[in-house]
């Protein structure tokens, strides 16, 4: 059935500046994520395709290192992990200098390395942390195989608590929470649901969860998030597992930068970030309703323990009724960047509810009731981005998601 659609004019007005209330929902029984412990350094979370270009990422990772020591990169997760290590010291050299990065081979062709106490002197020498993308589960296996941290990982684990940064792209996202995201796609997340470590292999039948290496507590991640239309997987693993009630769809060539109890957006495209707390999840299926969700650009920030994002500092309200939103028959809503398409017309648009159908489910977005959508200075006339498909510095939210199967009941969430 094709996606159908209706939309109904009359959404909120934006508040006034330092007005942004908390759109996180009851809190129910689960505490919400309050960040990395003070004594902890920083994670910058990249959500892949990092262009060589792009300076302010890699700044925000140099930016935040501790110590004298070099940046080290791990090319554990790649297929060519030679060619990933030569061309990423050389990208962190072109920003910080020669000499700035340097390289701790730690492969699956060798995993025993992880076990030796002088590569983990190694590690404790390093100032920060940098995991190429590849195949995420291969980080785990070398740095903590069956569930077991290695030297390797306590001595990264240690600099981490005494202020390093740790960042990553991709597999090198992936590996940031625990349990992580190991494949899977949104129609099979939203059909299948969540299958963990064992049940099998492969990117269809539902959304696959790992261990990973646990550097970030409460809260989930994912990558290449609007470039491959991985929204409805988020939130199958959101409602899933009540231990992490907010995630963050972190989009290519974008970075999330978390240090305390701040997430901030960093780099050239978007953030979803959604926060599941007082949301009712669909009985007998894999959807819900009332999950609460921003699209985050450069600068704006979510407080994690209460959920309240601020919008990046100078960024100029846009008024609504630009856009009108024309869904053809024929929208897939998990084709790439479509999803994205859709809420940025929407939120331009004069209308307040949308509501679509996908692979028999229900999808209804709901303008949030202080509904603003905020640009940088300047932007105001180009809010695609680059060529690339890249959202730039677009700010939209609260959003809210009713995603649930024609005629499915509700159960009360967290």
């Amino acid at each position: 059935m094709g996606p159908a659609w209706c939309a109904t004019a009359g959404c909120g007005q934006g508040p006034a500046p330092g007005a942004w209330p908390s759109h996180g929902g009851a809190p129910g029984s689960v505490q919400a994520p309050t960040g990395q412990e003070a004594a902890r350094g920083t994670l910058v979370i990249v959500g892949g395709g990092l262009a060589g270009d792009n300076e302010a990422v890699y700044r925000a990772i140099l930016d935040a290192r501790s110590g004298s020591g070099p940046l080290c990169v791990f090319p554990t997760a790649s297929a060519e992990p030679e060619e990933s290590l030569r061309s990423t010291l050389g990208r962190f050299d072109r920003y910080g200098g020669e000499g700035t990065a340097k390289g701790i081979p730690l492969t699956v062709a060798e995993p025993g390395r992880a076990l030796l106490p002088e590569v983990a002197q190694e590690i404790r020498q390093c100032s920060g942390f940098f995991f190429v993308g590849g195949v995420q589960s291969r980080i785990v296996e070398v740095f903590r195989p069956g569930g077991r941290d290695t030297p390797a990982l306590e001595a990264l684990r240690e600099r981490f608590r005494e202020g390093a940064v740790v960042s990553g792209s991709s597999a090198g996202a992936a590996i940031m929470t625990d349990p992580m995201i190991g494949g899977g796609d949104s129609r099979g997340a939203l059909l299948e649901g969540v299958r963990t470590e064992g049940e099998g292999e492969g990117g269809g039948g539902g959304v696959r969860l790992e261990p990973g290496l646990g550097l970030w507590s409460g809260a989930q991640v994912d990558q290449h998030h609007l470039a491959r239309g991985r929204w409805a997987r988020l939130v199958v693993v959101l409602l899933a597992t009540p231990g992490h009630p907010v995630g963050f769809g972190i989009d290519e060539n974008t970075a999330l930068w978390v240090r305390g109890d701040t997430a901030r957006v960093v780099g050239a495209s978007g953030v979803l970030f959604f926060d599941v707390r007082g949301a009712s999840r669909e009985e007998g299926g894999h959807g819900g309703r009332n999950l609460r969700f921003h699209l985050l650009g450069a600068g704006d920030e979510v407080l994690l323990p209460s959920g309240n994002v601020r919008p990046g500092s100078g960024k100029i309200t846009v008024p609504a009724g630009r856009h009108s939103v024309n869904l053809p028959p024929e929208t897939d809503l998990f084709r790439q960047r479509a999803f994205q398409e859709v809420l940025v017309n929407f939120a331009l648009s004069a209308d307040s509810r949308l509501r679509m159908v996908q692979d028999g489910y229900e999808v209804e977005l709901v303008k949030g009731e202080v509904f603003a959508v905020q640009v940088p200075p300047g932007k105001e006339g180009d809010l695609g981005g680059s060529g690339r498909g890249e959202t730039g510095g677009l700010y939209a939210g609260p959003f809210v998601l009713h995603l649930v199967r024609g005629g499915g009941s509700l159960t009360p969430s967290f």
